[in-house]
Formats: structure tokens, C-alpha cells, sequence
């Protein structure tokens, strides 16, 4: 495991997942008709799955049709697609479909068309079109992983976005790139010591203060500019403060600036980090998911940790800390990956510690173990059990998506076709 580039797992959870196909308005979709029965009833499979529909006009068992999805009362309703008789002879192809919404019939459009096919994800025509005026050329798994989350997460569809998230699973870490800009900043006599200032704060600041490590965090957490944008400054519930203590604000200043184009790639890059991270943090209903990545010093060692918090509101808007599962991924010099994962559930902590090095690590957080509950216990806290395991791949724990805790999935009879 690659504790850099962790959040590849989130996308192969929520995109390998065997989840239930969800209609959406305007939707295409391809369903063979399997069965008829009684009263214009018939039985229509659209993937792997197989749902009712009641028949408005006549069809023929095992023919296959591109249909599109209207709501109406809520309930979804197939209309089939019509077919000119050029692209009658393959409307199983999804040659048929391209040449229905006048789009060019490329590589890259096949690729990503069977792709969304393949994992129930909609397909609409204002996206097929969207996504193919920047699809790159040199479209793989990682590149249509990326499109299936932006998709699936109803995050507009662009290049913008696309470049944002495809940073969090390549790259250099945020450590690693501010150092490199307080580098190039310096050398290339870039005179911003406001933004110098705030690179140092965070490169000497990620120290932990041991007597208030909230407060620590929440601190790097608001320099870094993860609660910039308005909606997730209410999210987490962080107050209100100048942005100019922010780093993602400065650096999009600076982008506008006449700098030399080595500054502006990093900052480009970094701005792409932090934008990412907050693109795949979500709220769905009264669930909230915040995935960060922070540089911390830990014994003098820069380190940056991949943190994902997922836990709920309560009915005042609250962030509820008596229910929520944390899970922190760090690459350490001599314990190197480490994964902590804490589970809360009515002010009860379960903690598990996993690493390669399990049984040396075991003594050492046993040791520790009963000053750390005593520590929680003045923060009303009660920890049960602290586990450490070995870091196999059956222990490690994946990311937890709001989408599988809340998402609605359509059951019943009431397609219409």
C-alpha cells in the first residue's frame, strides 16, 4: 500500500461497488425486454439488473432498445429512443447511440460510454457532450475512474474538475509542494512575504500542540484554505476569518500575477490539491464526509496525512461528535505505512493501529493505552479497545462513502415504457 496515494481506494469503493442502477430524468439507458406477461406487463433488463415495466407500445421479447428516462411523479419513465433506418442494423451497438446525439464515433467515447454502461452510471446527452469536447486522448482505468466519481457525485463535468481530482491520485504530496514553492519563490526573487510567511507557518507549524490537538488541527486545516468556499465553511463549522491567512485564496491571487512559469505550476498543482479534496467531500442528507490531506511534523519529520472524517448533523445543524468513524493514513520514516482507525458510536472509542511491524508496535500502545483513556475520559469519551493488527490487505479498512449509507435506490412497479 501506497499511503500517497491512498485515495485511489475511494474510487475503486464507490466505482467497483455492486450498487443498484438509479434512473435519473433524462437519462439514457440500454434494456432488453427478457419476458411479457398479462396487461402490457413485461420484464426489461438494463444491466444486471431486471425491473417491470408496463407497455405502451409494442415490443418484441428479446430485442434490445436505447431508451430514454423521463420522472414524472417521481417515477421513472422509459421512452425508446428513435432509430433512422441507417442505424437500425446496430442499434446494439453503441455506434447507434453516437449517432443519435451527433456525437464523433472515437475511442475515447467507446471506452467511456462501455465504462458508464458497465457500472451503472447515467448517461445523459449534455454529458456525453460535455465530457467529449476534453476527453483525453489517452483515456485508461484511472482517467474514467475519475469521470464514473465526478458523475456518480453530480460534480459538473469539467476539465477543471477533472484536472482537481486526478491530482489527489497522482502527484506530490501538499508538504512536498509548499516546500517547493517557498523554494522557487525564493529563488526566483518572487516578492510575496505574505504568502512566504504563510509557506513557513505551515511547513515549521504542522507541530501538534500535545495540551489542544483540535485546536492544532483546525488551525492548519483553515491556512491551507480547505474551508475557503462558503458551503463548506458551514460544513465543518469553522468561524469566519480573513482569507488572506489562507493559502488556496493566495494562491489563486498569485496565479493572475506575472511570475515565472516554474511558480506557477506548482501553485497550479497545489491549487488542484486542495480544490480536489474539496470536491469529493460531500454532505448527503444529514451525513457529512470531509477527506483532507495535512502536512504534520511528527519527531521532526514532515509528513503529510490523509484524513477522512465521515459522521452526521444533528437536528440544529451541529456536528454530531458522539457518532463518527476517522480513519488517518500516514507514511512514516521507520514505521512507514500506518493506518488509525477510530470508531465512535455513543461516545464509545474503538481504535485499531495497522502496520507491517504489528507485534513490535504492541507492547509500546499497550503501554500507552491507559493514559490515553484517561486523557479521553476528561473529553467524556470512553475507549474500549485499542487493536493492532498487521497491515494486510483483508484489515485494511477502505473509505466509507455517505452515498452507501444514504443513497435511495428506485424499487417497484411503475416503469413505464
Amino acid at each position: 500500500m501506497n499511503v500517497n496515494h491512498i485515495v485511489q481506494s475511494l474510487f475503486q469503493e464507490n466505482l467497483t461497488s455492486n450498487k443498484a442502477l438509479e434512473l435519473r430524468d433524462g437519462q439514457l439507458v440500454y434494456g432488453k425486454l427478457t419476458k411479457l406477461f398479462p396487461h402490457q406487463m413485461a420484464e426489461v433488463q438494463i444491466g444486471s439488473q431486471k425491473m417491470l415495466a408496463n407497455l405502451t407500445i409494442p415490443l418484441t421479447v428479446d430485442q434490445s432498445h436505447w431508451f430514454q428516462v423521463s420522472v414524472t411523479d417521481d417515477k421513472p419513465v422509459l421512452k425508446v429512443l428513435p432509430q433512422s433506418q441507417e442505424v437500425l442494423a446496430e442499434k446494439g451497438d453503441i455506434r447507434g447511440l453516437f449517432h443519435q446525439l451527433h456525437l464523433p464515433d472515437t475511442k475515447e467515447n467507446k471506452l467511456l460510454t462501455s465504462y458508464l454502461l458497465s457500472h451503472n452510471l447515467p448517461i445523459t446527452k449534455e454529458s456525453m457532450k460535455a465530457l467529449s469536447e476534453w476527453l483525453p486522448h489517452s483515456i485508461g482505468k484511472q482517467e474514467l475512474s475519475v469521470i464514473g466519481l465526478m458523475i456518480e457525485r453530480e460534480l459538473p463535468l469539467t476539465k477543471e474538475v477533472f484536472s482537481s481530482i486526478s491530482s489527489l491520485q497522482t502527484g506530490k504530496g501538499v508538504s512536498v509542494l509548499i516546500e517547493e514553492l517557498q523554494y522557487q519563490l525564493s529563488t526566483n526573487n518572487v516578492k510575496e512575504p505574505t504568502l512566504s510567511n504563510l509557506l513557513a507557518s505551515l511547513r515549521e507549524g504542522g507541530k501538534i500542540a500535545q495540551d489542544n490537538i483540535v485546536a492544532s488541527l483546525k488551525e492548519i486545516f483553515h491556512k491551507i484554505g480547505y474551508s475557503f468556499e462558503a458551503e463548506l465553511l458551514k460544513q465543518v463549522q469553522i468561524e469566519e476569518r480573513s482569507s488572506q491567512e489562507m493559502l488556496k485564496p493566495m494562491l489563486l491571487e498569485l496565479m493572475g500575477k506575472d511570475v515565472p512559469a516554474v511558480v506557477k505550476e506548482t501553485a497550479g498543482q497545489l491549487i488542484n490539491k486542495v480544490t480536489g479534496y474539496q470536491l469529493i467531500s460531500q454532505q448527503t442528507g444529514p451525513i457529512m464526509q470531509m477527506i483532507t490531506e495535512i502536512p504534520l511534523r511528527f519527531f521532526n519529520q514532515q509528513v503529510d496525512v490523509t484524513m477522512q472524517y465521515t459522521g452526521r448533523k444533528k437536528a440544529d445543524g451541529k456536528v454530531d461528535s458522539s457518532y463518527c468513524r476517522i480513519l488517518f493514513y500516514l507514511e512514516l520514516a521507520h514505521l512507514e505505512d500506518t493506518v488509525i482507525d477510530i470508531n465512535i458510536q455513543n461516545r464509545i472509542m474503538n481504535m485499531s493501529v495497522l502496520n507491517d511491524r504489528a507485534l513490535e508496535l504492541m507492547p509500546l500502545i499497550k503501554k500507552a493505552e491507559e493514559p490515553l483513556k484517561e486523557k479521553l475520559r476528561e473529553l467524556d469519551y470512553m475507549l474500549m479497545s485499542v487493536h493492532v493488527k498487521a497491515l494486510t490487505k483483508e484489515n485494511k479498512p477502505l473509505w466509507s462513502s455517505p452515498q452507501s449509507i444514504s443513497a435511495s435506490t428506485y424499487k417497484g412497479v411503475d416503469i413505464k415504457i
